[in-house]
């Protein structure tokens, strides 16, 4: 359900006066601001009034210290596996498929222009992880629900006959920057989407 003081803000395009479509794939095209280029891409549908709340497990205890993010991540166990973060700050993934992505989970800074509140940062942050998935790729909305100190949004990535499930958990942890957390798993690999929600449950504030 809507949580109050989180309404979806009506987009502040309805100027008469044109303007070129954001190009895919950019988290900002030129004459618009962040939000304008995010209700102007057709890749992303607007959030829905209603979604379902995700049904978060009990969190685990192994996890990894982000430092740089002041986030507990939780560590996965096999076969997931730590992996070279550059360029975010942890990365685990799953064993590379025969074809297409593999499934993966990494926390950084915010990559994209933080805005008045969590839920519409975390809106940007789904957009950008598109950069992360094939061409062509677009979400389909899942969950969406307020989080300790943030917001998570859950959804579907599809790009042609395939999909991939997705999590982004925007997170306020103290830093200049709210921390991301995003969790992308292809359906070659969906016995490990049950790994999502764990995630969701798992990531908390180091203190």
């Amino acid at each position: 359900a809507a949580v109050a003081g989180d309404e979806e803000p009506v987009p502040a395009s309805a100027s008469s006066t044109p303007r070129p479509t954001p190009t895919p794939g950019t988290s900002l095209a030129p004459g618009y601001t962040a939000m304008e280029a995010l209700y102007a891409d057709a890749r992303v549908p607007r959030l829905p009034a209603k979604l379902k709340r995700v049904t978060l497990p009990k969190a685990g205890k192994s996890v990894i210290k982000d430092k740089r993010t002041r986030l507990a991540v939780p560590d996965l166990p096999k076969p997931w596996k730590s992996y070279g973060p550059a360029p975010f700050t942890t990365r685990q993934v799953l064993p590379k498929p025969r074809t297409g992505p593999r499934g993966m989970l990494v926390s950084c800074p915010v990559p994209i222009e933080v805005q008045k509140n969590h839920r519409d940062t975390a809106l940007l942050a789904a957009r950008w992880t598109l950069n992360h998935h094939p061409e062509g790729s677009e979400i389909r909305w899942l969950g969406s629900q307020r989080i300790k100190n943030g917001w998570t949004l859950l959804y579907e990535v599809e790009y042609g006959k395939r999909r991939s499930r997705a999590a982004v958990m925007v997170v306020d942890s103290g830093m200049s920057k709210p921390a991301l957390v995003f969790i992308s798993v292809p359906d070659t690999q969906r016995n490990r989407w049950r790994d999502i929600p764990k995630v969701i449950a798992g990531v908390r504030v180091l203190r």
